[in-house]
Order: C-alpha cells, then structure tokens, then sequence
C-alpha cells in the first residue's frame, strides 16, 4: 500500500515572495511530499493558485498540483480549459484540479460577477465545455451561458482524455 500526503495551503496563505514560495515547494519535493493543493479566494491574500502552480511546476518534477477548490462560475471556460491543459501538459500530467461553485460568501460572488442563483447553471455548462475542449478537434456549443462555433483548441491536457476533473461543492437545488 502506498501512502500518499498532500499539504493544503488553504485560503488565508500568503504565498510572500518567489523565493519564499519557491524554497517552501522545494522542500514539498525534497521530503517526499506527494502534492500541493491551493485554494482560490478571489477577496484573501491567497495567491492566484494557477499562477502559483505554475511556479511550483517548473520548480518540481514529481509533484502533484492541485486546486482546492477552484472557482468556475465567473470564469471564461474556453480560458480555464487552455490554463488547465498547459498546466497539465507543461507538468508533465501532474495536474490534479478540483473545481466547484465558490465560498459560501456573497462578497466572493460578487467580486466574480456572479449571482448566486446562476453559479451551479454557469458550472454545469462550463464543465461539460471544457471537457469537449479537452477531448474534440473542434467545438461547436450554444448554451445559454456560453457559445462557441468551430472553437480548435491547440493544447491538449498531457492526462488523456482529460486530468480527472474533482467536484467539491454544495448548492441548493438551482442556486
């Protein structure tokens, strides 16, 4: 049996300076440590976790990196699915994303620029796009959020078909 141990760095984490962070994620890989999750809090001091990740890629070359949990609603999926297939292609596959419908805070909503009453709406259909981005040679979606006409996304996730795609969340039904 194989043990593995992640270290979450939560949303209250300041990231500091390059050389802080990047001394903290080496030590991650020195001492064996299997991932690094970060979490996206848009009105914290959290730093931006994809952009954090992405040091921690080039840093690293057998940690995981994840996101925990990272916000859909308020994001442009087209632009996301292109983030998380260069991460996870520029990795080497080490990509381990979770996404969901955001904090339960309605300033967190609002700094995205959504209604609380669109976020799970805006993620199922943002979900099921990035997927098609993910696996098709060309897309061709109308939604009632989103649409796209012969989109041919030109990086794809190094994880085939896709990196496992994590959902954390918690909504009433149609909120």
């Amino acid at each position: 049996m194989k043990i593995r141990i992640g270290l979450g760095l939560g949303t209250q984490t300041l990231a500091g300076d390059s050389e802080r962070f990047g001394g903290f994620v080496d030590a991650l890989e020195t001492r064996g440590f299997d991932s690094l999750w970060l979490s996206e809090r848009l009105t914290g001091p959290a730093p931006d976790p994809l952009i954090a990740l992405a040091l921690a890629a080039g840093r690293t070359s057998k940690l995981k990196l994840g996101t925990s949990v990272l916000v859909v609603p308020g994001r442009n999926p087209v632009v996301l699915a292109k983030e998380l297939a260069t991460l996870d292609r520029l990795s080497g596959g080490r990509l381990l994303p979770a996404v969901g419908l955001g904090a339960p805070v309605p300033a967190e909503h609002r700094a995205f620029g959504v209604e609380r009453g669109q976020r799970a709406g805006l993620f199922d259909e943002a979900v099921v796009l990035m997927r098609r981005l993910w696996t098709e040679p060309s897309v061709t979606f109308a939604g009632r959020f989103w649409s796209l006409e012969d989109a041919r996304p030109h990086i794809q996730p190094w994880q085939q078909p896709h990196p496992p795609l994590w959902i954390g969340a918690m909504s009433e039904h149609g909120v």
